[in-house]
């Protein structure tokens, strides 16, 4: 997500474009005629709802054992294109507004959030969720939990208020 204040033109304006996998990047058994991108996001924070971090608590781990982590996302979500919906353009998933407010309005101090709301679906097949550990069996698992978008909303966490809210619902692609 990229966003800016322009003081000249009194202007909020949110940029957010998901992350492209290739469907290999999570299904290596993957035909290579699947050429449909995945696309999706990180979720930066899996293990919390809150993006602040809680207090620091007594470790549950024994003293001396120090768990493997590796830099990185950990955990994904992403809509698979669908192999019978050819008209599935998922250029779609790039969500851009401006927004006409005083920098008094904006308050983004603690930066902007994307809620995403949907469903959790199949992934043809192969399961709703699909993991890796390219790191071997030490490593904390990478995933990707296979989804059907059907809103998005970009919100500005201080004040709580929505600042646009895009229509991702298979209804609403069955429109365009």
């Amino acid at each position: 997500m990229r966003w800016r204040y322009d003081d000249e033109a009194k202007a909020l304006r949110v940029h957010v474009a998901p992350v492209v996998w290739s469907k290999g990047d999570w299904a290596p058994t993957a035909q290579p005629s699947a050429a449909e991108p995945v696309r999706g996001f990180w979720i930066a924070r899996p293990w919390t709802a809150s993006e602040i971090c809680p207090a620091s608590e007594a470790n549950a781990t024994p003293t001396g054992a120090e768990p493997v982590t590796l830099a990185g996302q950990t955990l994904a979500i992403a809509e698979y294109p669908e192999a019978t919906d050819v008209s599935n353009d998922r250029r779609d998933l790039v969500f851009e507004t401006v927004l006409r407010v005083s920098r008094d309005e904006v308050q983004a101090d603690h930066g902007l959030q994307l809620h995403l709301t949907g469903r959790i679906s199949a992934n043809a097949g192969q399961g709703s969720i699909r993991c890796r550990q390219p790191g071997g069996s030490e490593q904390r698992p990478i995933c990707v939990v296979a989804v059907d978008f059907e809103q998005a909303t970009v919100e500005n966490p201080r004040t709580g208020k929505a600042l646009a809210v895009w229509d991702l619902s298979k209804a609403s692609k069955a429109a365009r």
